[in-house]
């Protein structure tokens, strides 16, 4: 039976390295794809079009080479068929967060080899005001600083410059009041910040969120209150140990659904997967097993 695959490359990523694994994806992929097609990415939402129409053209398998925002764009056009095609991933980029969370290799030779040899793993992707992710959402100043990071800093630090710019803005005691229904409970607080997570990378860092079980069907929700220098060194201990929810200064839900809401005029808005995205309020709710990807991690 003819099998065919697309390979979605953003030429600007990994200090536009990225089309030079043009020749090795081909050669590997036509060991067991007799139709490969390779298309470049020029501006915004163009791996979105490319990944729904080979949805629509039934595709078997779509390859996004890139970062994270390469990724996120190449889900939100796979996910909505019921039966999408099955997502590689070769990380590209500064951060690679679903890519460390499937254990997928970060080099990219290696990432290559397993879209033949990898196993398929079902993942959890939510849904939020129409968009799709399959990360993490996150809301409040701190987050909109990931998005804003200068990319020269970016490639010059790397990770670290996402953990700099956060700290410099969630310590400025800049909260906001808000409302979270979920499935069968309200809260409302003041909060630095809420990262609603579906897998344990953060922004490169799978030590934070370890706690979290991606893949059972559930947003994990850690809603960070107002914090200073002090409470901040308090929770470096829950940080360590990826136990944050234990943190006194953390709430911690989990819900198949979420409405959230600012109770305050200012305009909140939201991240997701490191990109920007829609402002509060916002509708949420998960897809159970939607999406599946070649990674290094067994199906359980």
């Amino acid at each position: 039976m003819k099998k065919s695959a697309l390979v979605i490359i953003n030429p600007t990523s990994g200090k536009e390295e990225a089309p030079n694994y043009e020749e090795k994806l081909n050669e590997t992929l036509t060991k067991e794809y007799s139709n490969v097609v390779i298309k470049h990415t020029k501006g915004e939402g163009d791996a979105t079009q490319f990944a729904k129409e080979a949805g629509q053209e039934k595709y078997d398998l779509v390859v996004a080479l890139g970062g994270d925002g390469t990724v996120n764009e190449t889900v939100n056009g796979l996910a909505g068929f019921d039966q999408p095609p099955v997502l590689g991933i070769i990380p590209m980029g500064t951060v690679n967060d679903l890519a460390r969370s499937l254990k997928i290799p970060l080099e990219p030779e290696k990432a290559i080899e397993l879209l033949v040899k990898g196993q398929h793993k079902a993942v959890d992707i939510g849904q939020v005001n129409g968009r799709y992710f399959t990360n993490v959402l996150g809301i409040g100043k701190a987050t909109k600083a990931v998005h804003d990071v200068d990319i020269k800093e970016k490639s010059k630090l790397g990770a670290l410059a996402y953990v700099k710019a956060i700290a410099s803005e969630i310590l400025e005691d800049d909260f906001f009041p808000i409302k979270i229904d979920m499935d069968d409970k309200s809260w409302e607080g003041d909060v630095a910040v809420v990262l609603v997570a579906l897998i344990d990378s953060l922004g490169g860092n799978k030590s934070v969120l370890s706690d979290v079980e991606k893949g059972d069907g559930y947003f994990h929700i850690f809603a960070i209150k107002r914090l200073n220098f002090s409470k901040l060194v308090n929770m470096a201990p829950a940080l360590l140990s990826g136990a944050i929810e234990k943190s006194e200064n953390v709430e911690y839900f989990k819900s198949k659904t979420i409405h959230m809401k600012a109770l305050n005029s200012v305009k909140q808005e939201s991240d997701i997967d490191g990109e920007k995205g829609p402002d509060l309020p916002l509708e949420l709710k998960i897809l159970p097993r939607r999406l599946t990807v070649i990674c290094n991690e067994e199906e359980r």
